[in-house]
């Protein structure tokens, strides 16, 4: 009798059967289902009110749950396909799941991480005052940091922990990446906006130094270098004006742009009166 024309053996036939199932109610209907609606659920990337993303506890159970099948696909499935031509395309159908759950949360974290850089967006944009850097007297200085700092700081903690708590391995790593990274020029573009007297600028200084304390939570080292380089660049705003030169040689801002630098002294209140436009040159 030919080989090839053998009777596939029952366990063979069942094993395919019970990976169906699997796919179809496990992976399919409720897992994948979670997710598309999750997706739904993201706020906008302008949010007019906080939003309450709860995409990132939707990731943590569906990544639980898509280990359990695969784990079930490894230990029960596999060993009784693997002599079978069924074999490869059980392999196949598994990594074209994986690949389809990955792109939709990759998508959803994407959507997530815009909807918090957008909310700290707002709240810059309408808590902090033009006055809030140029203050009149040394008052100010007693509170530490501007109201709308500490609304920012608190919102993007609370954010770091439930990233932290839903989300585990490389998921971590890359969401809070690219949320450091767009906190980053949300904050510093916002800072741009601003012209400071000497207090100001202290106080600028420990807004951003707080946002740096907040961010070193996040544990990744390149995001921290991020705000490390703005907060010596916010130095800027309170050297006095011969020295101005030699701090922008140093060690944090010697690999930055000059027109970066510039940037930061044209905000300085005696940018004019001081004739700081030549400074670098």
């Amino acid at each position: 009798m030919d080989p090839s024309y053998a009777p596939i053996p029952i366990w063979q036939g069942n094993a395919e059967k019970i990976l169906c199932v699997l796919i179809q109610y496990l992976v399919l209907e409720h897992i994948d289902y979670a997710v598309e609606l999750g997706l739904q659920a993201i706020p906008l990337p302008d949010p007019k009110s906080q939003p309450e993303i709860y995409f990132f506890d939707v990731v943590g159970q569906a990544n639980t749950l898509f280990h359990l099948f695969e784990k079930q696909f490894q230990d029960s499935l596999i060993p009784l396909v693997l002599s079978s031509p069924k074999h490869s395309l059980c392999l196949q159908k598994r990594r074209q799941l994986r690949e389809q759950l990955e792109g939709k949360i990759d998508t959803g974290l994407d959507r997530a991480v815009a909807a918090v850089a957008g909310w700290v967006r707002n709240i810059l944009s309408a808590e902090q005052k033009k006055t809030d850097f140029k203050p009149e007297d040394d008052s100010v200085l007693g509170q530490m940091v501007t109201p709308a700092c500490a609304k920012v700081v608190k919102f993007i903690s609370s954010i770091a922990q439930t990233i932290h708590s839903y989300l585990d391995g490389k998921n971590v790593e890359v969401v809070l990446t690219e949320l450091g990274t767009r906190l980053h020029r949300v904050i510093f573009d916002h800072l741009q906006q601003f012209q400071y007297n000497s207090l100001g600028a202290m106080l600028v200084i420990c807004d951003v130094n707080e946002y740096r304390r907040s961010i070193k939570d996040f544990k990744i080292p390149i995001v921290l270098e991020l705000f490390e380089k703005l907060h010596a660049l916010c130095n800027l705003l309170v050297v006095v004006p011969d020295n101005l030169k030699q701090v922008c040689s140093g060690e944090q801002l010697v690999g930055l742009d000059k027109s970066v630098l510039m940037g930061f002294i044209q905000l300085r209140y005696d940018y004019r009166t001081a004739k700081l436009a030549t400074v670098l040159k």
